[in-house]
């Protein structure tokens, strides 16, 4: 658990630095030509292709194993405990990544302006 507990605290400090490092370059960005940016929204349509059909299938499969997680817990009072704390596992992980997707498609539309 010390491992994990370094690795966290080592990505927080590299997250902090990159943000701070991304903030002093951002500000100092030159402007970008019209065709970069069609390049770059060409692209991130593709991207947008991608998340949205892998986030769709999560979904799904998540659906599916929470519907067979809590069919378990109702049938086998042994495994309720389990079969709840899978459930809430799937969800949290499910959560995450709708989040990003969320935020991905964010960033997407509002380059559209």
């Amino acid at each position: 658990m010390e491992v994990f507990y370094r690795l966290c605290v080592s990505v927080s400090i590299g997250v902090i630095v990159g943000f701070l490092v991304g903030g002093i370059k951002f500000s100092l960005r030159k402007k970008y030509t019209d065709k970069q940016i069609q390049k770059n929204l060409r692209v991130m349509n593709k991207i947008s292709f991608v998340l949205k059909y892998s986030t769709l299938l999560l979904l799904v499969l998540g659906f599916i194993w929470c519907v067979y997680y809590l069919v378990l817990g109702a049938t086998d009072r042994g495994q309720a405990d389990y079969a709840n704390n899978m459930s809430e596992n799937i969800v949290a992980v499910l959560t995450v990544i709708s989040i990003i997707f969320a935020f991905f498609e964010f960033l997407r539309h509002t380059g559209d302006k």
